[in-house]
């Protein structure tokens, strides 16, 4: 049994762990059809009802699985989620060696405006064999300046009359930054936000703007990215934050990359330290850095979902048992008392 928690002001209803579908379009391995469906099933006998997906995982083949595997099921038995600021087009992949399992004549184009939205939904409805989507997220609106301000005027504007003829339940918007959502949540029109890596064991900078924000104006956070590419799976010199190798150049590639703003204390050693110190601690209390990980989001009530990368039944299984198994308050009492979450 997994326990559900809804989505601000709505009726939706999401399970507190649910299934991200970047890894069944291959990433950061190649994975068959079969397996695919395979990873679905187990994380539906287990409990899982909300799977979030997208246009960008692997050109369309993320939302074609998942719903190759969700039409034989009910709809009002599951919630799902896809986005919109991308459109699958025909043509060389830039992204093939991302996504492993993706067609290779399959691309995505960035779309931000109201007519690329509202093509984006019908060509993930016909992906996804469904009639209606339950959420969709603005994705990745910081990769470039002018994105934004092309949403503004023309995506989040079709976003919102997309939920006023209820083709979708609720909007939001889906990034690995702090400071847009703020901005984005001041606009008073949306519902949850996808933050990922930002609100995580290692990673709690969201705390000083964004979730008091979004507490106060009853925004949802569903919280991707709790591994923080990894580093909390496993520390250790060749682990990845942020999708960047946290060797020596580490800083010098993170302050290029369109992710988000580097801050000046930030450095390969900063965030290895950190997690050592974390995995440290988890030892001491003799239960996972992993663990730790995935129950850490779903102790602060804005948050209704943390949404897991699954492309095996092993993962769900492992998964799903950490969430179940509970993690000692005397873990979180250390950790606060030790500096180590704020």
């Amino acid at each position: 049994m997994i326990n559900k928690r809804k989505i601000g002001k709505t009726n939706l209803e999401v399970t507190e762990i649910s299934m991200g579908t970047a890894p069944i379009a291959g990433w950061p391995s190649p994975i068959s059809s079969n397996d695919a469906y395979d990873t679905f099933s187990k994380a539906w006998e287990l409990g899982i009802r909300y799977f979030d997906t997208a246009p960008l995982y692997g050109s369309g083949l993320a939302e074609q699985r998942l719903g190759m595997f969700l039409k034989s099921k009910e709809r009002s038995e599951f919630t799902i989620s896809t986005k919109v600021g991308r459109l699958v087009i025909d043509g060389k992949s830039d992204i093939k060696d991302f996504f492993k399992s993706q067609d290779p004549n399959k691309d995505v184009k960035f779309d931000f405006s109201y007519d690329g939205v509202m093509k984006s939904i019908e060509e993930s409805l016909k992906r996804l064999q469904l009639d209606s989507i339950d959420i969709i997220f603005l994705h990745d609106p910081d990769t470039k300046p002018e994105h934004i301000e092309i949403a503004k005027k023309g995506a989040i504007k079709a976003m919102i009359k997309l939920r006023d003829q209820k083709v979708v339940k609720a909007i939001g918007a889906g990034m690995n930054q702090n400071e847009m959502l703020v901005d984005l949540a001041n606009l008073n029109c949306f519902d949850c936000f996808l933050l990922a890596g930002r609100y995580t064991l290692l990673d709690q900078t969201s705390l000083s703007k964004l979730i008091p924000l979004c507490k106060n104006k009853n925004i949802s956070l569903l919280v991707g990215g709790v591994f923080n590419s990894g580093i909390l799976i496993d520390p250790s010199p060749n682990s990845y934050f942020d999708y960047i190798k946290l060797d020596s150049n580490w800083k010098k590639n993170a302050l290029i990359s369109p992710i988000r703003k580097i801050r000046a204390y930030e450095s390969s050693k900063y965030w290895l330290e950190k997690a050592y110190k974390l995995k440290a601690v988890s030892e001491k209390f003799n239960i996972t850095l992993k663990k730790a990980s995935i129950h850490f989001p779903l102790m602060n009530d804005i948050v209704a979902s943390t949404i897991l990368g699954m492309n095996s039944n092993q993962q769900v299984m492992e998964n799903i048992n950490d969430y179940k198994q509970a993690v000692p308050n005397e873990f979180w009492e250390y950790i606060k008392y030790s500096n180590l979450i704020e």
